[in-house]
């Protein structure tokens, strides 16, 4: 059962300073001589990420603040517009005022486009492969176009010798439900299809991804944790047999997690180092809402 555990005070600090804040890791794991995985991932929204990540743009909305998105895009090795999220990413820079046709923003053209191509135009595909995208039809049906995609960013990463270390999802955690168990069934898959680069979806007010059996050490911005921000461990597929954390208000204590049974949703955190010591995989979720508003409110001060 879950043993609930006392809530540290956390010091109050200046958004000027949350970034310093965070811990600043490798962006998203680490395995160290213990075999224990280490979780920092929050460097991806700093200026100075220190590993090579890809990003993968889905047929889903984009409810990004600009200034956020952009950066990240121009820091990714590795950019990628999936079938109707092609248009998607049109759509989302015109509104900000983007042509990304014009010469002036090459940079937010996508090195890759795949997918079955059934929600996206003919004429906008073959007029970005004119200037700069490699195009890789994938019509395959028996696999969702995340999946494929997962496969060409592998095999382009391989051709062009990139070190990936993480792929990042756009994929909102809203809309068509068989979409979200969908794209979850893929995180389960991530490992057959891109080896031991980690794919993580990120959504405008979450992050998800696939913790493998053994210990994971998870950094949690202190925003989060002063903010009381929520998390959830999901058991997809199969029961966890034995599960244990450290770091979180309610604690699992070699717990058995199944659907109908006992999951950790709406779970928060004590502090801000979490443990997750688990049997099985299992997939653990977090809002960053705060975080992103300070990140945001930080920018415009800047700006100003």
């Amino acid at each position: 059962m879950c043993v609930p555990k006392p809530s540290l005070v956390m010091g109050k600090a200046k958004q000027g300073l949350l970034m310093r804040n965070v811990t600043s890791h490798r962006a998203m794991q680490q395995k160290s001589e213990s075999n224990e995985t280490a979780w920092s991932p929050f460097d991806i929204f700093q200026c100075g990420t220190c590993c090579e990540y890809a990003v993968i743009v889905l047929n889903q909305p984009i409810y990004w603040k600009h200034d956020l998105m952009l950066r990240f895009w121009q820091k990714a090795q590795i950019t990628v517009t999936v079938d109707g999220g092609t248009h998607r990413w049109l759509k989302y820079l015109e509104e900000h005022g983007i042509d990304m046709l014009n010469d002036e923003y090459r940079q937010y053209i996508p090195d890759l486009i795949t997918g079955d191509m059934d929600s996206c135009s003919p004429t906008v595909i073959e007029k970005l492969g004119n200037i700069g995208s490699t195009v890789v039809e994938t019509p395959n049906q028996n696999h969702t176009d995340f999946t494929k995609a997962l496969l060409q960013v592998a095999h382009y990463a391989k051709m062009r010798n990139i070190n990936l270390g993480e792929i990042y999802v756009l994929a909102e955690t809203s809309g068509r439900f068989d979409h979200i168990i969908g794209n979850i069934n893929t995180l389960y898959k991530s490992d057959k299809l891109v080896g031991n680069i980690q794919v993580i979806q990120i959504a405008s007010n979450s992050l998800t991804w696939l913790l493998k059996p053994g210990l994971h050490n998870i950094c949690i911005p202190e925003i989060l944790v002063k903010r009381q921000s929520w998390c959830g461990l999901l058991p997809f597929g199969c029961p966890v047999n034995c599960i244990s954390t450290t770091g979180l208000k309610w604690n699992l204590n070699n717990t058995t997690m199944q659907f109908g049974g006992l999951v950790s949703t709406s779970n928060t955190y004590a502090n801000s180092e979490v443990t997750v010591n688990t049997d099985t995989s299992v997939i653990w979720t977090m809002g960053i809402e705060p975080l992103t508003e300070a990140i945001n409110n930080e920018a415009t001060l800047l700006h100003q």
